[in-house]
């Protein structure tokens, strides 16, 4: 993450100060905190107020591990039946709305792993066995 990424991410993301969190240590809210820098004039916190009771769970926890992302998947029907890459198109578009369909397969926007595999529930209730084939993948934090 550039220097200009971070500082965009410090002042858009709720960051945690709370330093007694069990799972600060893989926290990305306490990640970008301990990150802060005097170029960020405004930040967004989780109140001190409304840190969970020792050994409760944690609303804002956000986990810091890294997601494989899918981008686009503008070759998924080259090799589909007309009649399965129509089923497969008509649900997928209806399931994700017309707009954000075209922004996911022209890689305008990134699948996380939970969309990945509606994709794939869509091909095999529509008889496609194979693997859904996806333009690029890339790693990022799920913000």
């Amino acid at each position: 993450m550039t220097e200009t990424d971070l500082i965009a991410r410090l002042t858009r993301y709720t960051l945690c100060f709370n330093d007694r969190c069990p799972k600060g240590e893989n926290c990305l809210r306490r990640m970008l905190a301990r990150h802060n820098v005097p170029e960020c004039k405004r930040i967004s916190v989780v109140n001190p107020l409304c840190y969970p009771p020792e050994g409760e769970a944690c609303e804002f926890f956000r986990s810091d591990r890294k997601l494989q992302i899918a981008w686009g998947f503008s070759k998924l029907y080259n090799d589909m039946p007309a009649r399965i890459a129509t089923a497969i198109h008509a649900e997928l578009e209806g399931g994700f709305n017309h707009t954000t369909y075209y922004r996911y397969r022209n890689q305008k926007k990134g699948l996380t792993p939970a969309q990945q595999q509606y994709i794939r529930q869509v091909c095999l209730r529509h008889g496609w066995k194979e693997e859904p084939v996806f333009d690029r993948y890339t790693e990022e934090y799920d913000w």
